[in-house]
């Protein structure tokens, strides 16, 4: 977390520090990504980079959370809007994410999540992990549409939508066809939907 120094710059400083933070992150993995590319891109001393942050895994960690924090907002919006329709809301996400590509802060986080393909997408956006979201979100969500068997398919089912969405938006960036990367996502949560295994072979497991 951020020192309280931090929060207490000028707003515009605060934004050209993440400004270059996420230009940084965006454009190489992780651990590739220089302190000094940032500092010197923010305008900044060194010095003063380590009042704010502890190191660079806190920027990362804290840009992450916010895109996070972000994304969980608009996915209670969904849902409430849904009626609780789990699998429309996500596309909705999707559809919305899109609409506003061209703000640039939904592109950078899907560039941030193509450099850092080998991260869990639900834990890279938060680092609480996707079933803290869910636990902020569960109230909203109507169990009744959902085939739920044990304690975890609920949980389950979250972070496999989390990561068919993040998938579908890092396709959709490196493609430039948003089109056929949301009709596969669709495709997707068809499968989900309805299941891989045949109904022959759900009577056998019944």
């Amino acid at each position: 977390m951020p020192s309280a120094t931090f929060y207490n710059l000028p707003e515009e400083k605060r934004e050209r520090l993440l400004r270059a933070a996420r230009e940084e992150f965006s454009r190489v993995p992780y651990e590739s990504a220089s302190v000094n590319r940032i500092i010197r891109s923010a305008g900044i001393p060194r010095g003063s980079f380590y009042m704010y942050f502890t190191d660079k895994e806190e920027l990362f960690g804290h840009l992450m959370d916010s895109y996070g924090a972000l994304l969980e907002r608009r996915m209670g919006e969904m849902l409430e809007q849904r009626e609780g329709d789990l699998f429309a809301a996500f596309l909705d996400l999707f559809d919305h994410i899109q609409a506003h590509w061209g703000d640039g802060k939904y592109r950078e986080m899907a560039d941030i999540l193509r450099c850092n393909r080998q991260m869990q997408p639900g834990v890279l956006l938060n680092r609480e992990g996707p079933e803290a979201s869910l636990a902020r979100l569960r109230d909203r969500v109507d169990l009744s549409r959902l085939d739920l068997r044990t304690e975890t398919d609920l949980s389950d089912i979250f972070h496999l939508l989390v990561s068919a969405v993040a998938g579908t938006l890092v396709a959709a960036g490196t493609s430039g066809d948003p089109a056929g990367a949301r009709a596969r996502l669709m495709r997707v949560f068809g499968i989900l939907r309805r299941g891989a295994a045949s109904k022959a072979v759900r009577r056998e497991e019944a």
